[in-house]
């Protein structure tokens, strides 16, 4: 009986390549036994453009590929490398790979065919352009197959078939246009193992540049994390909405590039220090004319109604205090710079209703934290966490305009503007022995378990030592947050305690926030055994976005808009990394 053997396991993260919008996946209900899989060629623009199509149905599985002999089809087994897909089954295989940035391959030479079935095919009229080479409706877009070796026709029910030589080969490719395209010049196509070593050597110079090794206990998920990064990452092609590079979230259901988690990114992949000023910038691509920067980005839309935590100036402050930014050009900083501020002005510009000089926020989708549980005395909400991060916004302005030639008016004005914003965050929401939230309508107190009121922290030495010690105290205290496998985002005792996103379960914003406040307030010690035990739960259970806070499982079981559960996060991967290299040594 045949077993899968898979560098990633498809029903963990689809997998595709860098700058590419398809990629190859395992049926929503598949598996990994002999028989139980079904492959499919996916277009990641159809259903998986992020949080602009969550309310329609996810269509991102374009494509079935299955392996024919005798015109029966196969049961088979998926295995994966770090290049290719290989669908195998008792009477041979057939190997793919994402061969360009929008063509796939499919390469055989054991005398089987290809079937390839849509799941719109009987909407779909298939034109053939010339030399066997075949039009149809491929996601939002337009499919041309490339026969290179072998025969290439509809079937009479819908779909395709791709047949082999007279010697039993196979060579077959799938390109996916915007319009329809012209028909093409199939010798200008690079061979089957050229691609290959193309992308291996592409993938293989991303993680010397990031990543080379890690620490002995995280090395064997050092690739598996790069991958995720990696295959997540677009930039800048012409055709698509990214000006900059920028990462995505992950795979199908959450497929857009979101704000605050670029900061984070930044940091996370800064030993490459252009890639990471790169996507730093890429946050303020898409601003109004408010100042207010896109919550997600698509590959063709961004913006929408909401936004998310202002966590950029962090990223800058610890760019410039932990890298060396000689290398980035003038024009590059002073972009930063620039539109950084003007999102710092639009907060107290426009989420500041009572004019007292803390700001709120006005939805949960503002916040990052969606389902967290201070949200109980409802919006507008002003909380100690938000309002540091735009305190630490201003400390990073007022140092990095330093270095660039800002007026030294304009930086002291910051300063003294962030010396003011933190005494009224003291003052506001520190009761004396913990961290508070507030509804300035109504007058109520959310005095809940929940993490995001803690990450005040990031203040650092900016807080009076006795609240940075009482805040720790109760961070790893009986009701905290520390579990073993990293902050839980509610407290295990708490009554609101549930499963979900950020109402007690672990998730990579809430470990990076509080692993670097700790080292801001001088606490390295407490940073390094919290980021440790995170990794290490990444590398036991995978790269998930969601980790259950009382077994350290991936929540493998959660259903979102079509998808049976969530896939691997390049949030999650490149937290894996930077935690473990940066405690584990």
């Amino acid at each position: 009986m045949l077993k899968s053997e898979c560098f990633i396991d498809l029903l963990e993260t689809p997998m595709g390549r860098r700058n590419s919008y398809l990629c190859f996946a395992n049926d929503n209900m598949g598996g990994t036994q002999f028989g139980k899989n079904s492959l499919y060629l996916c277009t990641c623009k159809s259903g998986g453009s992020g949080m602009m199509d969550l309310m329609r149905p996810n269509t991102c599985r374009q494509m079935k590929l299955e392996l024919v002999k005798n015109g029966v089809s196969l049961p088979t087994v998926i295995d994966t490398t770090e290049t290719e897909v290989i669908l195998r089954s008792e009477a041979g295989s057939i190997r793919f790979c994402i061969a360009g940035t929008d063509y796939a391959y499919a390469c055989g030479a054991d005398g089987l065919s290809l079937k390839l079935t849509m799941p719109n095919a009987f909407f779909m009229i298939p034109i053939n352009i010339g030399d066997g080479q075949w039009r149809f409706s491929f996601g939002e877009g337009t499919g041309l197959a490339l026969p290179f070796t072998g025969t290439f026709a509809p079937l009479p029910m819908g779909g395709f078939q791709m047949d082999p030589d007279e010697k039993g080969e196979l060579f077959l490719g799938i390109r996916e246009f915007q319009n329809d395209p012209a028909k093409q010049d199939l010798s200008a196509y690079p061979a089957y193992k050229d691609a290959v070593d193309a992308l291996q050597k592409e993938f293989d110079e991303f993680c010397d540049s990031l990543y080379p090794s890690l620490p002995a206990e995280f090395e064997p998920m050092r690739k598996q994390a790069l991958f995720t990064t990696w295959s997540l990452m677009v930039g800048k092609d012409g055709i698509h909405i990214y000006q900059h590079n920028m990462v995505k979230m992950m795979r199908f259901v959450f497929e857009s590039c979101f704000g605050w988690q670029q900061a984070m990114q930044a940091i996370c992949l800064s030993k490459n220090i252009r890639l990471a000023w790169d996507i730093l910038m890429s946050g303020f691509d898409i601003q109004d004319e408010n100042g207010r920067i896109a919550d997600a980005v698509s590959h063709r839309a961004g913006m929408g109604g909401s936004m998310k935590p202002p966590f950029q100036g962090f990223a800058l402050k610890w760019l410039m205090e932990n890298r060396d930014l000689s290398e980035i050009p003038l024009e590059d900083k002073r972009f930063v710079y620039d539109r950084m501020k003007k999102w710092l002005e639009f907060f107290f510009n426009f989420r500041d209703l009572d004019g007292d000089g803390v700001w709120e926020n006005q939805s949960m989708l503002e916040t990052g934290w969606e389902d967290a549980s201070y949200f109980y005395v409802g919006f507008p909400l002003a909380s100690p966490d938000m309002n540091a991060y735009t305190v630490v916004m201003m400390d990073a302005l007022a140092a990095f305009g330093r270095t660039i030639g800002v007026p030294e008016e304009e930086c002291a004005a910051l300063t003294k503007r962030a010396d003011e914003l933190t005494q009224k965050i003291i003052d506001m929401f520190w009761n004396g022995e913990r961290w508070v939230a507030k509804n300035p309508v109504t007058g109520a107190v959310a005095d809940s378990l929940s993490l995001p009121l803690f990450c005040g922290l990031i203040l650092g030495k900016r807080l009076p030592q006795e609240i940075i010690d009482k805040t720790i105290d109760f961070v790893f205290g009986e009701t905290g947050f520390a579990t073993p496998f990293g902050f839980a985002s509610e407290s295990t005792a708490s009554p609101r305690f549930r499963h979900g996103f950020s109402a007690g379960s672990v998730i990579i914003p809430g470990q990076i926030i509080m692993c670097l406040a700790l080292e801001e307030c001088g606490r390295e010690d407490l940073a390094k055994e919290m980021g440790l035990r995170y990794a290490r739960c990444l590398r036991d259970n995978g790269m998930f976005h969601i980790i259950n806070a009382l077994d350290g499982s991936g929540e493998r079981g959660l259903v979102a808009f079509g998808e049976k559960q969530l896939f691997w996060s390049a949030w999650a991967s490149s937290g894996y990394l930077f935690f473990a290299d940066r405690y584990g040594k």
